[in-house]
């Protein structure tokens, strides 16, 4: 499933990435995704989580479309089918939210990830009515939202708090930074479409009375405020961190001691790059299993023609001479630095490929490197 962007990574960056919306017609084929795989998509859900959700007139309780019961000593929990069809006939909108290990999702999470050099978190929507799933609202992260069925209208306004965190919904926001009155965008998103919205820009997506599903992949890069928060962790190691306070007479120059060493801290680049790879080291992607070849002992390796990418979504660090892939750190010489490059930047090469463009190294060991690198989820196959 292959995702064509509308402009290339640096000019997306550049002129798009937390600055303006960008409307990308036709870049993926709906062809590839039918209502058999959406259906799958909400039956695979931890029903009893709330990351699924039921919109109707607001959040429905779960004890109107999920049961328990016991199925031979073990809890477990099923929607509630014909409640389910029931709210989506009157216009509910189903929703999925921090999808995880689907194949057809991952691969759309894993081209958003590549482009923006982000973390995704996936969500989907389906509805049939023409009711929306929430009012007006702005997002607190940045949205790809891939249209894979049926067509939905979205009405857009600039931004009136700009940048939000987390912790600043638009619900809580709304009466000091209401929506303003008069939409900058107001489309219908057709199948094929990706809309890419920053945080920040109220938005309004709606049903228009046929059936439709689309997926909002969120990016979640580290933001300033986290690496002040952990900043802010290290500071006991100063001495003047750790005094007592009493009185602003005599406190006043420990304070001022603590701001400086503190300004000192967070401008020093080895401090921000430890921060990052802590940051990067602790985001985990999702890879399929491939247990035939690489927990099978009497495997001899990957095949020559499987498709190779990298499992990880950031790959600046290959100018310092390492890698860090799903929490391992690899430290890198001249040669696999250029090696790891080539993999990054061209996306389901193959051994094979390899082979022919790295003459300077013997293939048995390329293939034992690669082999071992896919073992320990540095690399993936994408197809075998």
């Amino acid at each position: 499933m292959s995702i064509k962007f509308s402009v290339p990574t640096n000019e997306f960056i550049e002129r798009y990435q937390e600055k303006k919306p960008l409307l990308m017609k036709r870049a993926v084929s709906p062809d590839v995704f039918s209502w058999r795989d959406a259906n799958e998509i909400f039956e695979r859900c931890d029903v009893s989580a709330n990351d699924l959700k039921l919109s109707y007139e607001g959040i429905r309780p779960k004890s109107e479309y999920v049961e328990s019961y016991w199925d031979i000593g073990t809890l477990r929990h099923r929607l509630i089918k014909p409640a389910v069809y029931d709210f989506l006939r009157k216009g509910a909108t189903l929703i999925a939210n921090k999808i995880a290990n689907e194949p057809a999702v991952n691969q759309f999470a894993t081209k958003v990830a590549e482009f923006t050099g982000r973390q995704v978190v996936s969500s989907a929507y389906a509805a049939f009515g023409s009711r929306d799933s929430f009012r007006c609202h702005w997002d607190t992260r940045d949205i790809f939202a891939i249209q894979l069925i049926g067509r939905k209208r979205w009405i857009v306004y600039e931004p009136s708090f700009e940048a939000p965190l987390y912790t600043q919904q638009s619900k809580d926001y709304e009466h000091e930074y209401p929506c303003p009155e008069t939409p900058c965008m107001d489309f219908i998103l057709e199948p094929g479409d990706i809309f890419y919205l920053p945080r920040g820009w109220w938005h309004n997506p709606l049903p228009i009375g046929e059936a439709t599903f689309h997926l909002a992949l969120g990016t979640f890069p580290a933001y300033t405020v986290d690496y002040l928060d952990w900043a802010i962790k290290q500071m006991p190691a100063f001495l003047e961190a750790r005094r007592s306070l009493s009185d602003w007479e005599n406190d006043q120059s420990t304070l001022v001691a603590v701001g400086h060493h503190f300004n000192s801290f967070i401008n020093d680049p080895k401090h921000y790059q430890h921060f990052m790879d802590e940051f990067v080291g602790a985001i985990r992607n999702q890879s399929p299993l491939a247990i035939e070849l690489f927990g099978n002992p009497a495997s001899t390796g990957i095949p020559k023609q499987a498709g190779l990418r990298l499992n990880v979504h950031r790959t600046l660090d290959l100018d310092d001479g390492y890698l860090i892939a799903n929490g391992t750190r690899l430290n890198l010489d001249g040669q696999g630095v250029r090696l790891i490059r080539w993999i990054s930047e061209h996306p389901e090469t193959c051994l094979a490929e390899l082979i022919t463009t790295h003459p300077d190294i013997n293939s048995d060991k390329l293939c034992n490197l690669l082999t071992e690198l896919c073992r320990q989820d540095v690399l993936e196959l994408s197809h075998t």
